[in-house]
């Protein structure tokens, strides 16, 4: 190994691991001694960290506030080294350090309100592909609709909000003041996707969330039907459903239409 190597390696060693050993190479000035000159380096390699992740969950920082969140993040860098090259994919087990770590977990709606801006930067992220229209359902035999099987793009994800949530973001989105976080009388399934380049979110009708729960594991149209059947007297559950592809086509939710092999 080099002398170049082994240097670098104890400056990010220093960096990642608070090791000193790299003290010993670096000259001290008038201006500061070796310890203060590393340190610098190592407050920001954190400080940069931070500032991404506050980029990436601006509604948990809007509900937190700056302060909170601020030590939130720098906890869960002190707990995370980084594994990515790219420091958008950083901010993905944040959610579930908040959930596990006191004393952020005393206060469980940090984790749901961060795991929603994951959601909605994945959204934002996704790779775009073509959608389905509803000629693609015309050319399957009617007789076999209910073993069509229908994929979700990327872009499309479903969320459980177990807190307030959606009025939390909204209240962002729209520059209001930040109400107070507050459990849900019972979870509710909200959507995120991207239409257009933007991306947008709501709650989703029980019905409408059992369906595309049912399509989002993969499983076919008879029995996305069936789940309806606990809303719906089955006579309607065909309308409902043919309805609810109609409405899914048009908002580009349904990336392919096919028939099992």
């Amino acid at each position: 190994m080099s002398m170049l190597t082994q240097l670098q390696d104890a400056f990010q060693r220093a960096i990642l691991d608070g090791d000193s050993a790299i003290r010993d190479a670096v000259v001290s000035n008038d201006a500061a001694d070796a310890s203060e000159r590393v340190g610098v380096y190592v407050h920001a390699y954190t400080a940069r960290l931070v500032e991404a992740l506050r980029s990436d969950f601006p509604t948990l920082r809007f509900a937190a506030g700056d302060a909170v969140c601020a030590d939130m993040l720098r906890d869960y860098v002190a707990a995370t080294p980084s594994v990515h090259r790219n420091v958008r994919w950083y901010g993905g087990g944040l959610a579930e350090f908040l959930r596990q770590h006191s004393p952020w977990s005393d206060t469980p709606a940090f984790a749901n309100v961060a795991a929603f801006d994951w959601a909605i930067g994945l959204s934002f992220d996704a790779e775009d592909e073509p959608c389905a229209g509803e000629e693609d359902i015309a050319t399957l035999p009617p007789e076999r609709w209910g073993e069509m099987l229908l994929r979700l793009p990327p872009h499309v994800r479903l969320f459980a909000c177990e807190w307030n949530v959606l009025e939390i973001r909204q209240a962002h989105d729209r520059g209001q003041n930040a109400p107070s976080m507050r459990p849900l009388a019972r979870p509710q399934t909200s959507i995120v996707s991207r239409q257009s380049g933007q991306v947008h979110y709501r709650q989703l009708a029980a019905d409408e969330a059992a369906a595309l729960t049912v399509v989002a594991a993969g499983a076919p149209f008879v029995q996305m039907c069936e789940a309806l059947c606990d809303w719906h007297a089955q006579d309607d559950v065909a309308l409902r459903a043919a309805s609810l592809l109609k409405a899914w086509i048009g908002n580009g939710w349904i990336a392919s239409v096919a028939l099992p092999d």
